[in-house]
């Protein structure tokens, strides 16, 4: 298992509960992941102020409620706590190795795969085979910058920075400032930059809605997964616009350009305090950067400003640093994977967490590693390489109908579609293995499963 933040953690915990032997390693000096602030990985950009965007009942694992007392959106540090009591519940420390780096992971001629992990402060590196392994190394941590760099990048003078780095708005006070990017960490640290900046100006090739945490007095993720989610899209799209004009009114009131996507094209920006500081003039909107000069920007439209400072909230790439990329890879945000797992020709290689619903990931996540756990003790069997590879040609064929054309949505998907998929799997894999135990005279038949719940 490679990495213990949300993703490691929920397979960790469903190895353990199975008694599959496992080893976990984490770069970092404790759990978490991106939720740990400040984690010595290099890898978590939570700032000090942030706040989950999803509400604690979506975002708790199913087997483990985020407690009472926490409030409907919980700050970044309720929520390692939450995962730190989630992985004492269920006995995951003994399993993780921490300050440990994964530098390399081969697959071995004739069947596994072959790690090599690096001890912080150790000599040298070791190297372990193994069946099987798990990737949850999240997909929030190597920063992404425009591809390619707008004209005149090399000739601004001021400083750049991307969210990754941002911890909070003091550093910015009296100045100038750009945040390029209107997903969720852009929309939050323009809105909290322009309580003490100068100027704050909010850069966006294609303007986002922007949802509030709160829709008709329910958080707003809760209707991802509401009755109303199981509608068909041509119904739930023009639903959800009707309940955005509702909550927010015209995007003009804010400065803002009407969205050309409809609102579940694209990954949702969520914020209330954006809106707030677009209608009082303390963010202004722009389009998106047509040019650099040496202390200014010019935009599409061409209108100037000076700026002093740039921050770059253009998300991130999906990075497997111990993989070579003739094993694996994923240049163009999209992820060849059967049901957004398995590699279709890398047999025992499994990749946790690479799916971006609209609503909260954590409890896909459990389920997910259950469905991993089920094929490595063989309970269920995968189709065939070449079926799993047409399944995800007509799976990509499908999310390019719906979701924008960007990197940033190459793994976005419907959390609904996904658990149905996830079950119809299920239950043909234990066909599969049923089928595969009665070409086998001297094979027990196997139990029929408890319950398929996802």
């Amino acid at each position: 298992m490679i990495g213990a933040g949300p993703s490691g953690l929920a397979a960790s915990k469903v190895l353990a509960s199975r008694g599959i032997p496992f080893d976990c390693y984490e770069a970092g000096s404790g759990i978490g992941g991106l939720w740990r602030y400040g984690n010595d990985n290099g890898m978590s950009g939570v700032y000090a102020s942030l706040h989950a965007n999803i509400s604690k009942e979506s975002m708790s694992f199913s087997s483990l409620p985020m407690p009472d007392s926490y409030p409907v959106f919980p700050h970044h540090t309720q929520v390692l706590a939450y995962l730190e009591s989630y992985a004492e519940t269920f006995g995951l420390h003994g399993h993780i190795g921490l300050r440990t780096v994964v530098t390399s992971v081969r697959p071995v001629e004739g069947g596994g795969w072959e790690v090599t992990r690096r001890s912080r402060g150790a000599a040298e590196a070791e190297t372990d085979r193994y069946t099987e392994v798990v990737v949850a190394n999240g997909h929030h941590w190597d920063p992404r910058l425009p591809d390619p760099a707008v004209p005149g990048t090399g000739v601004f003078e001021g400083s750049a920075v991307h969210a990754h780095a941002y911890r909070s708005p003091e550093p910015y006070a009296g100045q100038r400032v750009l945040v390029v990017g209107m997903g969720n960490s852009g929309c939050e640290i323009a809105a909290e930059i322009s309580r003490s900046a100068a100027r704050t100006f909010l850069s966006a090739r294609a303007v986002a809605h922007v949802f509030p945490k709160m829709l008709l007095g329910r958080p707003a993720d809760h209707w991802a997964v509401s009755r109303a989610a199981v509608l068909p899209r041509f119904l739930k799209d023009p639903g959800m616009a009707l309940l955005l004009r509702l909550a927010r009114g015209a995007p003009a009131l804010y400065g803002l350009p009407e969205p050309v996507r409809r609102p579940l094209a694209a990954h949702p920006s969520t914020s209330d305090e954006l809106l707030v500081q677009l209608a009082r003039g303390a963010v202004t909107a722009k389009p998106g950067i047509r040019s650099f000069g040496r202390d200014s920007v010019s935009f599409t439209d061409g209108s100037r400003e000076t700026v002093d400072v740039v921050v770059y909230a253009t998300g991130y790439s999906l990075s497997f640093p111990f993989l070579s990329p003739a094993v694996f890879a994923a240049p163009d945000g999209r992820t060849e994977l059967y049901l957004r797992t398995v590699p279709p020709r890398l047999p025992g290689l499994f990749f946790m967490g690479l799916a971006q619903p609209a609503g909260a990931a954590f409890p896909l996540l459990e389920p997910q590693a259950e469905w991993i756990a089920d094929l490595i003790e063989g309970e269920v069997l995968l189709p065939t390489p070449a079926e799993m590879t047409r399944s995800i040609a007509r799976a990509r064929e499908r999310h390019d109908k719906v979701y924008a054309p960007s990197y940033r949505h190459g793994i976005e998907i419907d959390i609904c579609a996904y658990r149905r998929a996830l079950r119809r799997e299920l239950r043909a894999g234990r066909r599969r293995a049923r089928r595969a135990d009665a070409r086998r005279p001297d094979a027990a038949p196997r139990p029929a499963p408890v319950s398929d719940t996802v």
